[in-house]
């Protein structure tokens, strides 16, 4: 028979165990066009990011500025009907030459959110 310290030691043991892999199945950003750190000949038409899990993307915001800190006009970001990883923002005038930062936060399906930022450079 188990002593009920050592039983709640399993107890606990046990939801650690089941509950620990749903903590850490936190979405994280997969991919991104363009890539962080990217130095692009010719301007993108949109930011395409990919997350690891579905995202919420009614919840979700991506949004571009110059390194001036200034903002780049952009619509709202939407899923892929196809992929609900995929969250796109369409750029609706060309990017001029010059170093953008690109900040996203997403809300997961889960509801966990995340957040993060990179940056891309388009060449003359």
């Amino acid at each position: 028979m188990l002593r009920p310290s050592r039983l709640l030691a399993t107890l606990l043991g046990c939801l650690a165990l089941v509950f620990g892999g749903a903590v850490a199945a936190h979405t994280h950003l997969k991919t991104s066009v363009p890539a962080a750190g990217a130095s692009l000949a010719d301007a993108p038409t949109e930011i395409r990011l990919q997350f690891h899990d579905a995202i919420e993307a009614s919840l979700s915001h991506v949004s571009v500025q110059t390194n001036a800190g200034e903002p780049v006009p952009a619509g709202a970001a939407a899923s892929d009907a196809g992929d609900k990883t995929l969250l796109v923002l369409r750029l609706p005038q060309p990017l001029k030459p010059g170093v953008y930062k690109v900040t996203w936060r997403v809300i997961a399906a889960d509801t966990h959110k995340m957040r993060g930022s990179f940056n891309f450079h388009v060449r003359p």
